[in-house]
């Protein structure tokens, strides 16, 4: 369809679902790679819609790195204030080192390493065995990467540092983690959808791959921008790109269920980019995970840093 966007017998990636009073345009990347080759694509921009390329012609001030550099990013090389965000996660490891549930090591008769000193000794108990485990449950978190325009960028970095912290938390707790970022947003009876996947269960975490569609503003005001311009939409888009949904609309677009965790935006999650003990205790209260796995709380730490610090 010439100047109308893609479609979805030409995009993988696209689903239309139409019902009667409104038309969702659904996109899913099962990774953040296949965000940058859908893009590097040059798929088609629905001109008849977006007279003006925001991708393209918003400022760097504004929207960061050009739109080429900002695509390429997708899957390496963005690292402004990484040092940072890296120095501020370890700050939170260190605590959660002090919750961690240690599996014990017993003797026995059988086991997965021999015991040598009792194996010298004639000992029948001669092996170690670690005890069992429960079977690992599925946990899945959604992070909405959109937020507020008074948003400041150490709320933003926190927020992101304090995610992937939730990620080994369940983890070191027996969960397996499904993580999936999203943005969802309207303009009148068309809503868009993205959902990029992160980390599927089983997968290792890569804090370097995640930290750009979490932190960098230019995944949100252009690569998710250059998204849209390639949907066959027929409402007015091309001025505000969207409203963002409310999370009661958000959750029901989305399908998240009640056992899965909703990441809102910095304020919604109470975190206010001052420090990371406070801000991660903030964010867990939030999300009411404390009854299902051990958590530290991060602010009985006598040494509260700041960010930075």
């Amino acid at each position: 369809m010439k100047n109308e966007g893609v479609t979805p017998e030409e995009c993988r990636y696209l689903e239309i679902i139409e019902s009667k009073n409104l038309t969702e345009y659904k996109m899913y990347f099962r990774s953040i790679g296949e965000v940058q080759s859908f893009l590097l694509s040059d798929p088609d921009i629905n001109s008849d819609i977006f007279y003006e390329q925001k991708s393209k012609t918003a400022s760097e001030d504004f929207a960061g790195a050009p739109l080429e550099q900002a695509i390429n990013y997708c899957i390496g090389g963005y690292s402004e204030n990484y040092d940072q965000f890296l120095a501020l996660s370890k700050q939170l490891e260190q605590v959660n080192k002090k919750s961690v549930k240690v599996r014990k090591t017993t003797t026995s008769f059988v086991g997965q390493r021999p015991n040598v000193p009792a194996f010298i000794a004639g000992a029948p108990k001669n092996m170690y065995r670690l005890e069992r485990t429960e079977e690992k449950k599925l946990k899945r978190i959604w992070m909405k990467v959109t937020y507020e325009a008074s948003t400041t960028e150490q709320q933003i970095r926190n927020r992101g540092i304090i995610a992937l912290n939730l990620i080994k938390l369940l983890e070191m707790n027996n969960y397996m983690v499904d993580f999936r970022l999203f943005e969802v947003c309207s303009v009148e009876s068309e809503v868009f959808r993205c959902e990029v996947g992160l980390k599927r269960p089983g997968e290792l975490l890569f804090p370097r791959l995640c930290y750009y569609p979490m932190c960098g503003k230019a995944f949100v005001r252009r690569v998710l921008c250059r998204i849209k311009e390639s949907m066959p939409f027929k409402c007015g888009w091309g001025l505000s790109y969207g409203v963002v949904l409310n999370e009661q609309y958000t959750r029901m677009i989305m399908d998240i269920q009640d056992g899965d965790i909703y990441i809102g935006s910095p304020s919604e999650m109470n975190i206010r980019g001052e420090n990371i003990y406070e801000d991660a205790d903030a964010f867990l209260n939030k999300i009411g995970i404390g009854e299902k796995i051990v958590i530290p709380v991060y602010t009985d730490e006598r040494e509260v840093v700041p960010n930075g610090g």
